[in-house]
């Protein structure tokens, strides 16, 4: 099994920053639903959530082509959770996983696919380490901007299996998280232990927060692209330019929390290189819902 984790904590750049606060989330799934993972029922059993990351380098013209090719197609999210995280800095696609392979193929990745396997997990849990982030730092959302406190930016996730009309589901929750700044922890800290609930360790946003369902045929891809990243402009330059209307001169961006906690620009021998994880999100789903294990079935 390969651990995405390491690696991309190099492909990223580590700058200082972080903020707190909290904000509400909802609830986990109910003691019902909640698998037992000591029970046969788990054991073997490999359904859940598996985890990809892309990271490349300046690819813009391949980056347009894959969201060109599939930005038309639905997914999971809501219309309102997709044009949030749109603008946030977050681009969700729905991929086909027939397709996820030649998608994957057409990428010029720094190094390669990383995968990491995190099964169902009924509680939050860190599945993407993003970079930190200095003390008054600008970034932007769906609805403003703000100044962030030192910290680092991270997503949680949590899943489980829920039967379906045609089949098993993932009832699959994520969010993006502005974890605050801790010191370096002690020897006491490591005896007493951290009694802080991973989802108060921070500010959580409302508008990187969603709750769905994922089926097994189709892969969730998160890229990191600012708002106004037009994929016309760059496969057809001529085209875009046409019907786009000058409206002044440029504003300066202000990076989007999105941006921020997977982009980095790297010191290049020529020109700073801009670096990108893309996040592909996978369910791995049975044939069949089973509440009982095939043990349990014979009794």
């Amino acid at each position: 099994m390969k651990h995405f984790l390491p690696l991309l904590l190099c492909v990223l750049c580590t700058a200082c920053g972080g903020g707190g606060g909290t904000s509400g989330i909802p609830p986990g799934p109910a003691p019902w639903e909640r698998p037992d993972l000591d029970r046969p029922v788990v054991e073997g059993n490999q359904q859940g959530l598996e985890l990809r990351v892309w990271a490349i380098e300046d690819q813009d013209d391949l980056i347009a082509e894959m969201i060109d090719s599939y930005q038309r197609r639905p997914t999971p999210m809501l219309d309102s959770q997709r044009t949030a995280w749109r603008q946030s800095g977050l681009m969700p696609i729905s991929i086909p996983i027939d397709e996820l392979n030649l998608a994957r193929g057409r990428m010029l990745l720094v190094g390669p696919e990383q995968q990491d396997w995190f099964g169902v997990l009924p509680d939050w849990r860190e599945t993407i380490p993003g970079r930190r982030v200095d003390s008054g730092q600008l970034l932007s959302l769906a609805d403003g901007q703000m100044r962030t406190q030192r910290g680092k930016l991270r997503m949680l996730t949590r899943c489980w299996v829920v039967p379906g009309a045609d089949g098993p589901e993932m009832q699959t929750e994520l969010c993006v998280q502005l974890q605050r700044w801790q010191r370096p922890s002690s020897v006491v800290d490591f005896s007493v232990g951290d009694r802080t609930p991973i989802e108060d360790q921070g500010l959580i946003f409302p508008e990187l927060s969603a709750s769905f369902v994922m089926h097994k045929d189709e892969a969730l891809v998160l890229v990191p692209i600012a708002p106004d990243f037009d994929p016309m402009e760059i496969i057809d330059p001529e085209r875009a330019a046409a019907v786009k209307a000058e409206a002044g001169p440029p504003v300066p961006a202000v990076p989007t929390v999105g941006e921020a906690m997977l982009t980095s620009v790297e010191a290049g021998s020529v020109a700073p290189v801009r670096r990108r994880a893309i996040v592909v999100l996978i369910a791995r789903l049975p044939e069949e819902y089973r509440l009982l294990s095939q043990l349990g079935d014979q009794r």
